[in-house]
């Protein structure tokens, strides 16, 4: 009996002190307070695979990479700060704008500036069209940057076009993320490599000796063609995202082409990842002469000189000091909104802020639509059900959702009244807010906001509006799919 007791007592002792560590562990990381509840519950009540799951998806890589960033001596994001000189000072600029632009200017230190030209790529042929054009004709660098890259027909067409820039004299690197990648060979990029240009993966997951970091990821889309002619949006580089390969399905996606100054914030991003890619801080001086020229040359950047549409390019990520500058600059937005708010995102999970600015937007009489992907038709049928979750309390506040029926809706995109729209990599979800590396483009520009309708009310004509009475109908089973969903949604 003694030896009983004994053993019973270290057993105990020991989950106490597990349920301490773990809880201190999560609590110390700063979470938001519902994905820390979810973690907090995973580890104490299901050890094993929480642990595991922990270990697996931890923020480990994250601490590393915000200690490398803040012992580089420049971060491109936080040069481009200062860069604000336009011709319309920020002062004489109307609420809400003002308080958008400053918003994304203290927490992103996304710059103002001007563009020349701005064009909405709405087909996916149209803009793969475009973007090769631009690979084509590049002159003095090309810089690529994209969460999936596939080994299939237009993955492989990609690298040869970069490979022949890059045989030219073209100044050509590519960064992906490697999970992203996961199913395509190191043998693909390597040619580029071998063809003259530089290649970095994102978050390898194949080192040694280093806990993996999956959870956080690098989706973000990112093009630029000599330094003032650049790409964003949601497509990535693949044969579905054209229609084409196994499971082929029509493909709905939305890229932006951007000309002149305002070009300047993808390229501080796309620096600012190469630059965390290495894995450790670098003498950019000896180890990337040419790396350190461009840097000097976002420092030494003149005053903007671009006519056209006003634009900041606004980063989030996991490591920065505001982690979730583009939930705040939607959330901010649609709280803003006077008249309209349509919202396009092929994964919403929405948190507490903006499904409350949805509710609060909808309640004060505001024409809030968002259009989202027929649930058979999405690539996460985890993530629909959770989304669906939603629709109950948005629906009942005059929120109106609409479902694509011809395809895989991947655009990524949201406008407010007449005056702000944003298009870029981000979904309105929590893993995209919290978790990945993401960047959208916001406009403040009556014309591109009008084309961007457009886009919206040509795809509402091709889906079903969600109605209450179809929702009460739901069969038990559906309710308790989606409830669950809706549990793990923190985790998403």
């Amino acid at each position: 009996m003694p030896e009983l007791f004994t053993e019973r007592w270290f057993i105990e002792l020991v989950t106490v002190a597990y349920v301490i560590a773990v809880t201190a562990l999560v609590v110390l990381e700063r979470r938001r307070p519902a994905a820390a509840l979810a973690w907090i519950l995973a580890l104490i009540f299901l050890p094993l695979l929480g642990l595991g799951l922990y270990l697996l998806i931890g923020r480990a890589g994250v601490r590393r990479r915000r200690r490398l960033r803040a012992r580089r001596g420049v971060n491109p994001t936080e040069v481009t700060r200062g860069l604000l000189p336009l011709e319309t000072p920020l002062e004489e600029l109307d609420q809400p704008l003002r308080g958008l632009v400053a918003l994304a200017l203290n927490s992103a230190a996304a710059p103002l500036r001007r563009a020349e030209g701005v064009g909405l790529l709405t087909d996916p042929a149209h803009a793969f069209a475009a973007m090769e054009a631009a690979i084509e004709g590049a002159k003095r660098q090309i810089h690529a940057q994209f969460y999936i890259w596939r080994d299939d027909e237009c993955g492989r067409k990609w690298i040869d076009l970069l490979c022949a820039r890059a045989r030219a004299g073209v100044e050509v690197r590519l960064l992906y993320d490697e999970f992203g990648c996961l199913g395509t060979p190191i043998e693909l990029f390597e040619r580029l490599t071998a063809a003259g240009g530089q290649v970095l993966a994102f978050g390898p997951m194949r080192l040694r000796y280093r806990p993996l970091t999956i959870n956080f990821r690098n989706h973000r889309k990112i093009l630029i063609v000599d330094g003032d002619l650049g790409f964003t949006g949601g497509l990535n580089i693949g044969d579905e995202y054209l229609g084409r390969g196994v499971g082929a399905r029509k493909w709905s996606d939305l890229q932006v082409k951007i000309t002149g100054d305002a070009v300047l914030g993808l390229q501080a991003i796309f620096l600012e990842d190469w630059l965390a890619a290495h894995r450790h801080t670098i003498d950019i001086d000896k180890e990337d002469p040419a790396l350190a020229r461009e840097l000097g040359e976002l420092l030494a950047r003149p005053p903007a000189h671009s006519r056209g549409p006003m634009l900041q390019i606004i980063p989030s990520g996991p490591d920065l000091p505001f982690i979730d500058a583009i939930a705040a600059q939607f959330t901010a937005a649609i709280a803003s909104a006077q008249e309209r708010c349509w919202i396009a995102t092929p994964y919403f999970v929405p948190d507490e802020p903006l499904a409350l600015a949805l509710k609060t937007a909808a309640l004060r009489g505001c024409d809030l639509r968002i259009l989202v992907p027929l649930a058979r038709n999405s690539d996460s049928a985890l993530v629909s059900l959770a989304a669906a979750s939603y629709y109950d309390e948005l629906l009942a506040a005059g929120c109106r959702i609409y479902e694509y029926l011809p395809g895989m809706l991947h655009a990524k995109y949201l406008l407010v009244d007449d005056r702000v729209a944003a298009i870029g990599s981000a979904n309105m979800d929590v893993r995209s807010f919290y978790l990945n590396y993401e960047v959208t483009a916001m406009f403040y520009d009556r014309k591109l906001t009008t084309e961007l309708a457009d886009v919206f009310t040509r795809d509402l004509a091709r889906a079903l509006e969600v109605r209450p009475e179809a929702r009460r109908q739901l069969p038990l089973r559906r309710r308790l799919g989606e409830g669950a969903a809706r549990l793990l949604s923190p985790l998403l």
